[in-house]
């Protein structure tokens, strides 16, 4: 994605979010009215009626949220069958409540009477199917990322390179003492011939302690600090 179009595409997300919520609240509250005129006009009333509701469009609630995590976390499909079974047969419970309360048989009152459950739906598809693109495209890209290969920086050598690695930075140290030139430091040795600081820095003392031990002349190296 161009960065151009990121701050568009961000805000565009936050939008949806918030027209999706909107819609959900809005939609729960037409369906709680609905359904507390249902149980007033079925006997319940006081407290009781103001609390039967809930025990219907809770478990709409309950199922949008379980599916929202289930795609965040990508569930399996069979792990969110009892979120989508939970979500539906709620919904079915609503709509017969929201539309049992109308008085008559007419269908537009009836219609009427069933949008607001149907619309709670509606707004479920929509940002549970924008999620689901948006997460399946963050998964997408890490994959891609962890796919790429590390940098030469980080690639550790093989065995067999860092053998001839030590046997080409010994000869040199080596081959300094024969000249009578200061012993390359750890620091030189290592970058020179692309082999660990520490494993420099043995074939280093390594060779000082040949040239002292043979009849060198320590006298004439120069030991640069590491």
């Amino acid at each position: 994605m161009t960065g151009i179009l990121r701050t568009p595409r961000r805000l565009a997300l936050v939008i949806i979010s918030a027209l999706v919520a909107a819609a959900s609240m809005v939609s729960f509250a037409e369906s709680y009215r609905g359904l507390y005129v249902w149980s007033h006009e079925h006997g319940i009333r006081g407290a009781w009626a103001v609390a039967w509701p809930l025990q219907v469009d809770t478990f709409i609630a309950v199922g949008e949220l379980a599916l929202f995590v289930a795609l965040a976390d990508r569930w399996t499909v069979r792990s969110r069958l009892a979120a989508w079974a939970v979500t539906l047969l709620g919904l079915a419970v609503s709509v017969a409540g929201n539309v049992g309360h109308v008085t008559g048989h007419s269908l537009t009152n009836r219609a009427t009477a069933a949008v607001p459950p149907l619309a709670a739906a509606a707004a479920l598809a929509v940002g549970l199917g924008v999620l689901k693109r948006v997460v399946e495209g963050h998964h997408d890209a890490a994959r891609t990322a962890t796919a790429k290969p590390a940098p030469k920086a980080t690639r550790r050598a093989s065995p067999k390179a860092a053998g001839r690695g030590l046997d080409a930075a010994t000869r040199a140290a080596r081959r300094a003492v024969e000249q009578g030139q200061p012993v390359p430091s750890a620091r030189a040795l290592a970058r020179q011939h692309h082999i660990a600081r520490d494993r420099a820095g043995e074939v280093r003392a390594v060779v000082l302690a040949e040239s002292d031990g043979h009849g060198g002349q320590p006298g004439r190296l120069t030991d640069v600090s590491t």
